[in-house]
């Protein structure tokens, strides 16, 4: 980042800057609890995700506050503009992270009320693979590194072929074992969670490439 001898407004640009990755450190946390509530089965930190996500809503509305009271007092130019409007749109995914986290542990506590298949070792990889892909995409933003986009286009293909394998898997088990479709349909929908949870990393490695570069290569551009 461009240093200024504003020193007020340079701490404002960092303190955004440290907002942002405190968001991002709270979505991936509740991503985490998720999938581990999930996988021990326990109803306690699958509510508490659910809690959490009142807070992350409060810190994109606070993100939002400060974005525009830079845009509104020192009218930002270049890279500082580059990084408010970037900083935006990442904290809407981020937000939206913590929805799907959200989502995932209600699933959680809804296969707990019943018995039956549960999340197996390809449904944990591809939740291991996503958080890391989440990681890599709020690290990368916080670094300004634009070389990870590359890396989380890969992954995301990657994580999109384990997401129909799985749903396929469970398709198959809801076929031939009836009395399991609601826990299948349960299981995919965690799965498709998951899978959004990487399209939503590949969208804030896309800022990180618009905030360096200066290019917009969203949608294949």
């Amino acid at each position: 980042m461009t240093r200024h001898t504003d020193t007020q407004y340079e701490s404002e640009l960092e303190a955004l800057g440290s907002h942002v990755s405190l968001m991002g450190a709270r979505a991936e946390g509740m991503v985490a609890n998720a999938v581990r509530a999930l996988f021990t089965r326990d109803p306690m930190l699958a509510r508490a995700v659910v809690e959490q996500d009142a807070d992350l809503d409060r810190l994109e509305k606070e993100s939002d506050r400060r974005c525009i009271q830079i845009l509104a007092r020192r009218s930002p130019v270049g890279e500082d503009l580059r990084f408010v409007t970037a900083v935006f749109k990442v904290v809407t995914d981020l937000e939206r992270v913590g929805d799907l986290a959200v989502n995932i542990a209600e699933r959680s506590l809804e296969l707990l009320s019943t018995v039956g298949i549960g999340p197996d070792a390809e449904i944990q990889a591809l939740a291991a693979l996503v958080s890391e892909q989440l990681a890599t995409a709020v690290r990368g933003f916080s670094d300004r590194d634009a070389i990870v986009a590359a890396q989380l286009y890969e992954t995301d293909r990657v994580i999109d072929g384990m997401n129909r394998a799985a749903f396929a898997g469970l398709l198959n088990t809801a076929r031939t074992h009836p009395d399991q479709i609601e826990r299948a349909l349960a299981l995919s929908s965690v799965c498709k969670h998951l899978e959004r949870i990487g399209d939503h990393a590949v969208n804030i490695g896309e800022q990180t490439v618009f905030l360096v570069d200066g290019h917009d290569v969203r949608h294949g551009g």
